[in-house]
């Protein structure tokens, strides 16, 4: 015979040592959405996505996938990709700023070091950072936050940004 079917408190004990388990792991799971250049497929791997949809987005023709996540923080996150499947566009809002390293991916080192040479004049002015490899606008106050991020060379021809809510 099995111990556990023996003991009820050898049970308990087993399933309270389960939940601490899958507890302790809940923090190393994966994000919860894809970064520029990344493939859609990778924002919904967790299961963690609120919807995708096919839109129009410029000249006939052209459309693009809407894959829309929330993030664990509330931050709702709206990658834009194309034919292909390759996130070139997303934007986002939210009570927070979202992991912008995590969003960038690739493309971070270079936003990165366009705000170094490029520094705010207030702490509360919008940032907006235009390089040949993204082009990024973050705004906002505290509790209410929002910006838009695009590779230029991911762009498909006809796409009108502005239509995807992404700042040009």
């Amino acid at each position: 015979m099995h111990p556990l079917s023996v003991h009820p408190s050898l049970r308990a004990r087993a399933w309270l040592g389960a939940m601490v388990a899958l507890a302790a792991a809940m923090p190393l799971a994966p994000c919860a959405w894809a970064s520029l250049g990344d493939s859609t497929s990778s924002a919904l791997r967790d299961g963690a996505w609120k919807s995708q949809a096919r839109v129009a987005a410029g000249a006939a023709g052209a459309w693009v996938t809407d894959t829309a996540v929330r993030t664990p923080d509330q931050v709702l996150v709206h990658e834009y990709s194309g034919a292909d499947g390759r996130i070139f566009a997303l934007s986002w809002s939210g009570p927070t700023v979202p992991d912008l390293q995590g969003l960038y991916a690739d493309s971070f080192p270079a936003y990165a070091a366009w705000r170094q040479t490029h520094p705010s004049l207030s702490l509360d002015a919008p940032v907006e950072v235009r390089s040949a490899s993204i082009v990024a606008y973050l705004g906002g106050h505290m509790g209410a936050f929002s910006g838009s991020a695009y590779v230029p060379a991911l762009v498909p021809g006809g796409v009108d940004l502005a239509r995807l809510n992404v700042t040009p």
